[in-house]
């Protein structure tokens, strides 16, 4: 979905093909109607207007499901991953669209990654003694995110690797010349 002030960037919500590349469905959502805001009174009162009047949070929801809802029909294909951030609201909307046939979710290994480093900052300043020289700093964030994104990467298809790796990311993170915690590297 594309994020943005909807008068600049409306929500948009697509569906692309993994194996071609290729953009199958889009579905385009907004409260803004500029026929409607425009000055041809004539034109506005014969005008079906389609702009979402629900709450901004429902866009992506809806735009979501209504892609999935008229895949078998438009294209005869059960859409069978939901690609999206941690915070999207639209897997809900299409988990189980097609009755038995659930759709798995996907998530981007760099949003993974931020919100680690977001999660951290906001521990950070809600817990002042977490911060300061020594401890808790925002280099040492960044740092731990680096290596806790390059442990999820390399570990795609392994989940007991991935958690090795990123046990071993936080003791690499947390070692220095007078205490060194490598211990954990993975074999």
């Amino acid at each position: 979905m594309t994020h943005g002030n909807e008068e600049d960037i409306p929500p948009l919500m697509d569906v692309i093909s993994i194996d071609s590349g290729k953009v199958l469905d889009v579905e385009f959502m907004s409260k803004v109607c500029r026929r409607c805001n425009s000055k041809n009174n004539e034109f506005n009162t014969t005008h079906n207007c389609a702009k979402h009047i629900e709450s901004s949070g429902a866009i992506e929801p809806l735009g979501v499901y209504r892609i999935f809802e008229r895949s078998v029909e438009m294209r005869k294909l059960q859409y069978a991953i939901f690609f999206g951030d941690g915070d999207s609201k639209g897997y809900a909307s299409v988990k189980d669209i097609y009755g038995q046939n659930t759709v798995a979710k996907y998530e981007c290994i760099g949003h993974l990654q931020k919100r680690v480093g977001t999660k951290l900052r906001k521990l950070k300043s809600k817990r002042k003694d977490l911060g300061g020289r020594g401890k808790l700093t925002d280099a040492f964030i960044d740092k731990l995110q680096n290596y806790y994104g390059i442990a999820i990467r390399d570990n795609v298809n392994n989940l007991q690797g991935m958690q090795r790796a990123v046990i071993a990311a936080f003791f690499h993170c947390c070692s220095n010349a007078k205490q060194q915690m490598h211990g954990q590297y993975p074999v």
